[in-house]
């Protein structure tokens, strides 16, 4: 499989200093094979200078500032968080662009259902894998499951985890585990498209 450069774009509400997106990126460096470099939205870094909480910039301007971070000359995967992986859907049009990768679609807001977030994949250009806790209020797995999703996507689904990752004791896994089977989990499915 040949080396690619990771781009990993946070979630609305935390950036890449959260816990999750710590240990995850952490995990992902120890592969060879990616060159991880983070996404940080203005608003974001805004939120990180001044201590207060923000909404995020517009979609259009967020869809704007992660393709200005993508090197258009190196093989790249496209990883977002929540927020972050409905904005990396958005730029699949970029050259070198091999796949996308989402921890935790959003689609739909907690609790609205019908105004859910389809046509985000509707356009994609290239293999996008979605991995998806089956607890997860964006986007659990009895309505997505029931939903016509393009080809493009596959899905993966974490059995008893929710929007963040974080599982129920029953499934005996720690925190340290999950991200280690996530990193396993989009590794894999990144070497069936190469």
């Amino acid at each position: 499989m040949q080396k690619f450069s990771i781009y990993m774009a946070h979630g609305s509400s935390l950036g890449h200093n959260s816990s999750f997106l710590l240990a995850l990126s952490a995990t992902i460096c120890r592969n060879d094979l990616f060159n991880y470099i983070p996404v940080t939205f203005e608003y974001m870094k805004e939120i990180e200078r001044s201590g207060r909480r923000r909404p995020p910039s517009r979609f259009a301007g967020l869809v704007a500032e992660y393709t200005e971070k993508v090197n258009l000359d190196k093989p790249s995967i496209l990883c977002g968080k929540s927020l972050g992986a409905r904005v990396a859907t958005q730029c699949t049009h970029l050259n070198n662009v091999k796949a996308v990768v989402c921890f935790g679609f959003p689609f739909y807001p907690q609790g609205k259902k019908e105004k859910h977030r389809l046509k985000f994949l509707e356009n994609l250009k290239v293999p996008c894998l979605i991995i998806q806790g089956t607890r997860d209020p964006l986007g659990n797995y009895d309505w997505v499951s029931q939903q016509q999703l393009p080809d493009l996507v596959t899905m993966s689904w974490f059995e008893g985890a929710d929007h963040d990752f974080k599982v129920l004791k029953s499934t005996r896994l720690n925190q340290e585990q999950v991200i280690d089977e996530l990193e396993k989990r989009m590794s894999d499915w990144l070497r069936t498209i190469d």
